[in-house]
């Protein structure tokens, strides 16, 4: 099996350099993992990496508009499935898999994860020792989440996997993933302790608990920061660790 990363020429604050598409060959077969926007330079990298093989399907991460567009353009194509959670924000995968699915590329069986917490419709793949995360992981940075509750228990699951390495949707391809798995545990672990104790000064709203977590931070990031800190306070809720009334949170 050989894994070859192509980067799409989409940089930003949010993509890093790009995004990362991944083609698997094993025996004269092929796949491609997140073949990202609709930009043709890095369509035209895809087709001439897969000049020498025959396309068995595109696997799709999740429906952001970094990973997802090119998806059923490639799949129309090239006359094969798309494969993915199923019809989520806006993308329509070809074949919905689920978890505990296989896609079949020469000798070897891509295992499908649902790892929801990123979005709900997060899917990893994971092959020989190395796992595809998408946005799940990023490689050196954290990254936004929708569902706390989801994204911790998906943590876990990544670190009990224990692979080898990481093929994140964005950065360097990660060779010390039990490391990074634990820094990520880690860090969402202390920002909940830290909302927890903006929370102790009283009731508060939203806002103020992304004033008190994150003093100082540039006004451009502020959105990012209250998805993050309303996902922490839900997850808290859920667990009857703190309650909502109108806009404020306090401790229960």
């Amino acid at each position: 099996m050989d894994i070859t990363r192509i980067l799409a020429p989409n940089p930003g604050p949010f993509t890093g350099a790009g995004t990362n598409s991944y083609i698997v060959s094993s025996q004269g077969q092929a796949v491609v993992v997140d073949p990202g926007p609709e930009i043709d330079s890095h369509l035209e990298g895809i087709r001439t990496a897969l000049a020498d093989f025959v396309m068995v399907g595109v696997l799709v991460t999740h429906h952001h508009l970094d990973h997802s567009p090119a998806a059923n353009l490639l799949a129309a194509e090239y006359g094969v499935p798309s494969y993915g959670f199923g019809s989520y924000g806006g993308f329509q995968a070809i074949s919905a898999v689920a978890d505990g699915d296989g896609v079949h590329v020469g000798t070897e069986v891509i295992a499908v994860l649902h790892t929801p917490g990123h979005t709900p419709d997060s899917m990893c793949y994971a092959v020989g020792n190395g796992v595809f995360t998408g946005d799940t992981i990023k490689s050196g940075t954290t990254v936004v989440v929708e569902d706390m509750s989801a994204y911790m228990t998906t943590l876990q699951r990544l670190a009990d996997l224990a692979p080898a390495r990481i093929y994140p949707g964005h950065g360097n391809v990660i060779d010390d993933p039990q490391a990074v798995l634990a820094e990520y545990i880690a860090h969402r672990r202390q920002r909940e302790q830290q909302v927890v104790v903006a929370l102790g000064g009283g009731p508060i709203t939203t806002a103020g608990v992304v004033a008190a977590v994150y003093p100082g931070l540039d006004a451009s990031l502020i959105p990012l920061a209250t998805l993050s800190a309303d996902a922490h306070l839900r997850k808290l809720a859920a667990e009857g660790r703190v309650s909502q009334t109108g806009e404020k949170w306090a401790l229960d």
